[in-house]
């Protein structure tokens, strides 16, 4: 027999659009079975801990990007994306891209720069930005890899990466979302 108490309907879904407006998104992609691609997760576990985070922020695993990744970001009015970035520079090196709409104009080119997957994150930003689902303001964090192949946990200059990242994202957070809770 259940117990009705323990039951929550879900809110409707222009309800929980209304929620999600009101937040920021820091999406992590990648995968942790990968190496260095697993960056973002790591990020955004170290985050979770974090005192200095605000409310009003929600941390997604967004797992390996693909089209669907648009769909993660819709209803959001702002979002940070932190993956691994194929940018050319020495391990562990990272870069913060704010994505507007002249980006969108070399989406082939942005996929170079802030993605180390072969496809999915340019692609989704494209198909969010035709059906005009994007937040309004998209901050990516690209952190160039060591090595992504088939090994658990991250090199050592990725891994010590992290701190600095996840302290720019706090201020970009604090700034923009008001004073820590």
């Amino acid at each position: 027999m259940l117990n009705s108490s323990k039951l929550v309907q879900a809110a409707p879904p222009d309800v929980q659009q209304a929620h999600r407006r009101a937040r920021t998104i820091v999406l992590a992609l990648g995968n942790p079975l990968r190496g260095d691609d697993g960056v973002g997760i790591a990020i955004i576990n170290a985050l979770e801990t974090n005192p200095r985070l605000p409310k009003g922020v929600d941390l997604i695993d967004g797992g390996t990007p693909g089209v669907d990744t648009s769909l993660l970001l819709q209803g959001y009015h702002r979002a940070i994306i932190v993956d691994a970035a194929e940018m050319g520079l020495l391990p562990g090196t990272w870069a913060q891209f704010v994505l507007n709409d002249i980006a969108f104009l070399k989406l082939n080119d942005v996929d170079q720069l802030i993605s180390a997957h072969s496809a999915g994150l340019a692609e989704a930003l494209e198909l969010g930005y035709t059906l005009g689902i994007l937040p309004d303001d998209i901050t990516i964090c690209g952190i160039q890899p060591s090595t992504i192949g088939w090994s658990s946990g991250l090199s050592n200059p990725v891994q010590e990466a992290i701190p600095a990242v996840c302290s720019a994202i706090l201020e970009i957070l604090n700034r923009v979302e008001g004073s820590p809770s």
